[in-house]
């Protein structure tokens, strides 16, 4: 048996201690933040294969996305792409509002199913700080985006 002081085996009693709490404590909260869902325009596991604005479609042409009918802004379309698959939302608390009236709508359309996703760009409440609500139609979630992240993924001028 190991010889240890009464001072040692202390010590030894409050490390054991604070393992033990953090294992108790620690690694479940850890897992509980690596298994919070993210939130995205389209899931992860899924590839996009066209999304439809107002007047303008962006379509994967082989292993080019092209933007049709072209722009008069220049637009990669490619960047374009990346955005819709691979931007992260905020979830944001809004008051239901059945006066809202949508600014922009995408058709998102995806591999391997029969029914698109829509899309819809709001106006927040307040103007003055420059953001926009996103809501996936059919549901009451709404997301947060930036005047920056409206304009990308919207093609809209966000300035008016």
């Amino acid at each position: 048996m190991l010889k240890l002081s009464r001072r040692n085996w202390n010590n030894v009693l409050i490390f054991a201690v604070l393992i033990l709490m953090f294992a108790l404590y620690g690694i479940p909260q850890r897992l509980q933040q690596l298994n919070a869902p993210e939130h995205r325009l389209i899931p992860l596991d899924t590839e996009l294969l066209m999304v439809a604005f107002a007047d303008q479609r962006l379509i994967k042409a082989g292993p080019q996305w092209q933007l049709q009918p072209a722009l008069q802004k220049q637009v990669d379309a490619t960047q374009l792409a990346l955005a819709w698959q691979y931007s992260l939302l905020t979830p944001v608390s809004v008051a239901a509002d059945k006066s809202r009236v949508p600014i922009a709508q995408a058709s998102v359309q995806l591999v391997g199913q029969n029914a698109p996703l829509i899309w819809l760009l709001y106006p927040a409440m307040d103007t003055s700080n420059g953001q926009f609500l996103l809501q996936q139609a059919g549901q009451s979630q709404f997301y947060q985006l930036s005047a920056a992240q409206a304009a990308q993924l919207f093609l809209v001028n966000t300035a008016e």
